[in-house]
């Protein structure tokens, strides 16, 4: 398995990856309507869109997209995503500690992300704190999420 920076011909893939992670893994810890509404906004023109305000990898193994993970340019993790066969694995904790190392050499000396109910529990052991328990709109939905933070060493 193999992290590298994403290339434009990776964005249907990753696009793929996130409807399918939230539909398979998230569907566990929220409803129906939900699922649908984040699902649905998902495709490549829009993370394509935002390439520019952030730093993205993906995960490759067997030339295909297994993970990825974003975060912005100010300092924000955005997201992690890794395909449900694939989850337990390190993906999330390799991709999570690239992100991390890319915004210390940076100089960030924090990292605020605001993370799933499914998610949570992942960041935790990776040293994150919860701040404030949240709700995220999303189309006509609000998704609950947690407002983490972590010092940087």
């Amino acid at each position: 398995m193999k992290i590298r920076l994403v290339k434009d011909e990776d964005y249907a893939a990753i696009a793929r990856l996130h409807r399918q992670t939230i539909r398979n893994v998230n569907s566990k810890d929220y409803t129906e309507d939900q699922i649908h509404a984040w699902s649905a906004r998902t495709n490549a023109e829009r993370f394509r869109s935002n390439a520019n305000k952030c730093k993205r990898w993906v995960a490759v193994q067997d030339d295909k997209v297994v993970g990825f993970c974003d975060h912005s340019l100010d300092g924000e993790f955005w997201g992690l995503y890794v395909h449900k066969d694939f989850i337990g694995k390190g993906i999330g904790s390799r991709l999570l500690k690239t992100a991390e190392d890319s915004l210390k050499k940076m100089g960030f000396k924090k990292v605020h992300l605001k993370a799933t109910v499914t998610a949570k529990e992942f960041y935790k052991k990776h040293g994150y704190k919860v701040i404030k328990k949240d709700l995220h709109p999303v189309n006509n939905e609000k998704l609950e999420i947690f407002d983490m933070v972590k010092t940087l060493s």
